[in-house]
């Protein structure tokens, strides 16, 4: 086992002493917080207008579910929601939030609730007819009653438009910027993960992200020495979630998987994407738009 973690220690370590002496690999808006709060309201517009329309939303009652600093939300009540409720889980992103609000104006302004549950929704049956949930459903640990959730606040015919990391994606544990090899998930055990990222985050040379900076500029303390299990993130797959949605009554109205890499390395990896069992390991995102029945 000793021998095993010294060897996903080596190959990180050599892999973060490369990125971080050169480009590739490193997404620079992850070490300033301006920086990374822009770079994140552009992706979240990307991740909508390259999969979904504004028709799905205009005169729509929207729920951005996992609504985080509100750029989503915002977007949504420019393109012309009827309304928009934000919904998030944790304090100091929902404050913030709701300090961006008191600068931005829109025919319908955005309501934030911060959730004081993780398994149920503060809204009335049958009350929403979009949901969205972006980059937020591999943190739902309790995704089976969230889905029923869902279920129970749209309107018949109602949807849910989804951007997603699935588990078994390359990066699947969101550990990449510890352990940046591909697939780590599934060449080593979750004990080997976590005492990889307590050694890695303890380098000299490690340069932290903003989420491990303190209000002093400072590194933080390390968190992953008395972790147990890898951190906000449910190992759902694509194949459980789809038989989950379809349980509670959804219907799968659109699925687009993605490859990853480079264009030329996505192009190549597209051809895995609609393969059994292949696909779940080849698909970097997906989006999908569920349907609540009519009836």
């Amino acid at each position: 086992m000793r021998f095993i973690s010294t060897i996903c220690f080596e190959i990180s370590k050599r892999l973060i002493l490369k990125r971080q002496t050169g480009d590739a690999g490193e997404n620079p808006a992850t070490f300033d917080k301006n920086t990374y709060q822009k770079w994140r309201e552009d992706e979240l517009t990307q991740q909508f207008t390259d999969h979904f329309s504004p028709s799905e939303i205009i005169d729509m009652d929207v729920l951005d579910f996992g609504c985080g600093d509100g750029e989503l939300s915002f977007l949504m009540a420019k393109l012309g929601a009827k309304s928009v409720i934000g919904v998030e889980l944790a304090s100091e992103r929902y404050s913030a939030a709701v300090k961006k609000l008191e600068t931005k104006h829109f025919p319908v302004q955005p309501h934030f609730i911060l959730a004081s549950d993780t398994i149920k929704l503060e809204l009335t049956d049958n009350s929403m007819d979009v949901i969205l949930c972006f980059d937020v459903l591999e943190h739902v640990m309790e995704y089976d009653l969230i889905i029923r959730e869902w279920y129970r606040v749209l309107r018949p015919g109602g949807k849910i438009l989804i951007w997603w990391v699935p588990w078994w994606h390359p990066y699947g544990p969101h550990i990449e910027s510890l352990i940046p090899i591909p697939w780590c998930h599934l060449f080593f055990s979750e004990k080997t993960l976590l005492n990889t990222c307590a050694r890695i985050y303890d380098m000299p040379e490690f340069k932290p992200r903003i989420w491990d900076i303190d209000a002093n500029g400072k590194k933080k303390p390390n968190k992953w020495l008395d972790m147990k299990t890898l951190p906000e993130v449910n190992k759902l797959t694509m194949g459980d979630f789809e038989r989950l949605a379809q349980l509670v009554g959804f219907a799968i109205q659109r699925k687009t998987p993605r490859g990853f890499g480079s264009s030329r390395l996505a192009k190549l990896t597209h051809i895995f994407l609609y393969l059994p069992i292949l696909k779940e390991f080849f698909t970097s995102s997906v989006t999908y738009c569920l349907q609540k029945s009519v009836r």
